[in-house]
């Protein structure tokens, strides 16, 4: 392997994202993203078998096998239209809210009574297949349309982001996925660009 190649492949993000969501659909629809520097590169964790087993662990699925080709497939698509979903900051329409309920269908989760301690608590359980890992995140999907805050859902501010986020400010004005990463990128450009329009100013016509 050459050493620049060797190079560009440690550059090559981790499995584990370092920038978490307090909303799983976000997490999951953050699987799949482009390198903020703007070199086109795009990266998709969920091929990564150990990014698929911390997800499954934080959506608490004890997933017992990889996703069959068939499963990944859904993966995906459940993935693609979640980002087109989020991104639009509005509510679902109704096919969208009918493709939702079909998905939770097939993999309903189940409540279970138990003892802790002297007293009780009931705890929901899903199923241990990758339909459940995609029932578990439409449900987050759900409980964020129920906050009436899917309008904080944000697109980092940096064009060549694709990272999501919620907005958490108190008057929802954060622009930056990461304000040391996305927002120094931007800020540093953007004194780039004052700096050289003050040293090559247009001659007027």
């Amino acid at each position: 392997m050459s050493q620049a190649k060797r190079a560009t492949e440690d550059r090559r993000p981790g499995p584990i994202p370092h920038t978490l969501s307090p909303y799983l659909c976000i997490e999951f629809v953050n699987s799949r993203f482009e390198n903020h520097t703007g070199t086109g590169e795009a990266y998709d964790r969920l091929e990564m078998p150990r990014w698929r087993e911390w997800f499954a662990d934080r959506a608490g699925i004890a997933v017992k096998h990889p996703p069959t080709p068939e499963s990944f497939r859904e993966l995906v698509h459940v993935r693609a239209s979640l980002r087109s979903l989020l991104e639009a900051r509005v509510q679902p329409d109704a096919r969208a809210v009918s493709w939702i309920n079909r998905y939770l269908a097939a993999s309903p989760p189940v409540w279970q009574l138990s003892r802790e301690g002297v007293g009780f608590r009931m705890q929901v359980t899903w199923g241990t297949d990758w339909g459940a890992v995609i029932a578990a995140v439409l449900t987050s999907y759900g409980q964020l349309l129920e906050s009436g805050h899917v309008d904080r859902v944000r697109r980092c501010a940096n064009p060549h982001c694709t990272w999501l986020f919620y907005d958490e400010s108190r008057n929802a004005s954060r622009r930056w996925c990461d304000p040391h990463v996305c927002g120094n990128l931007q800020g540093v450009r953007a004194h780039r660009d004052r700096s050289r329009r003050q040293a090559h100013p247009r001659t007027a016509t």
